[in-house]
């Protein structure tokens, strides 16, 4: 059923739905990531409060030193590398595009010159013709 409707429409190409996918899984590990340098920092300021240090200095001086690196470094890198995945994907996709239509394009114009060359040799053969019969 699907299947008709589905050859009908324009489909992404599989490098894009491969590009795309990876891009969300990087995406998904940034989230963990980010879910395990937050627990990190819950952990180690639990450490230092049983050891006896006043959590209020303790949050201070791991908030700038790990809490904060923490974060950014995966936003950065992973979703960096996400961001430039997914944007490769868009432009393959619309490459490919392009690339389809111009060989479509190509496809009918080649179709076109064979018409028009099939029409017009027979018209030039009896025209080779009439002109050996009023020669003779």
């Amino acid at each position: 059923m699907n299947t008709n409707k589905m050859s009908g429409k324009s489909r992404l190409p599989r490098s894009s739905i491969v590009l795309y996918t990876v891009a969300t899984g990087i995406f998904l590990i940034a989230i963990a990531a980010l879910v395990n340098n937050i627990i990190l920092f819950k952990d180690n300021v639990a450490r230092y409060v049983e050891q006896g240090y006043p959590s209020a200095e303790v949050v201070k001086q791991l908030i700038p030193n790990q809490l904060l690196p923490g974060i950014f470094e995966p936003l950065a890198v992973y979703c960096g590398i996400a961001a430039i995945l997914f944007s490769a994907g868009l432009i393959n996709n619309k490459i490919s595009k392009i690339l389809t239509a111009s060989a479509k394009s190509e496809a009918e114009t080649e179709n076109v010159s064979i018409e028009i060359t099939e029409k017009t040799e027979p018209v030039e053969a009896e025209a080779l013709e009439d002109n050996s019969k009023i020669a003779d």
